[in-house]
């Protein structure tokens, strides 16, 4: 369970940090690991219900998710599973 308070906190600062959430758009493994922390791909999948993925599909949700943070004042992961509707403009 430290690892997803790590992960939270992580995901805490990116909400509140507009170059942090950059940073982690840019490169969000190797953000994660310049501060500490630790992270897997079997993990990450598991926590965004992507268990099945592959590695390539797992960047292009981490990818997606941090736009929508960007461009949303939501939370990022609220119905927007896949298959989920797109917002509606």
């Amino acid at each position: 369970m430290n690892q997803r308070h790590t992960l939270v906190t992580l995901l805490d600062r990116a909400a509140g940090d507009p170059v942090f959430l950059r940073q982690l758009a840019k490169d969000p493994l190797g953000l994660a690991a310049a501060v500490g922390t630790e992270l897997f791909t079997a993990d990450l999948k598991h926590l965004l219900g992507v268990t099945g993925a592959t590695d390539d599909e797992l960047l292009e949700v981490l990818r997606l998710r941090v736009q929508r943070a960007q461009g949303s004042e939501g939370c990022g992961h609220c119905d927007d599973g896949p298959g989920s509707p797109e917002p509606s403009e």
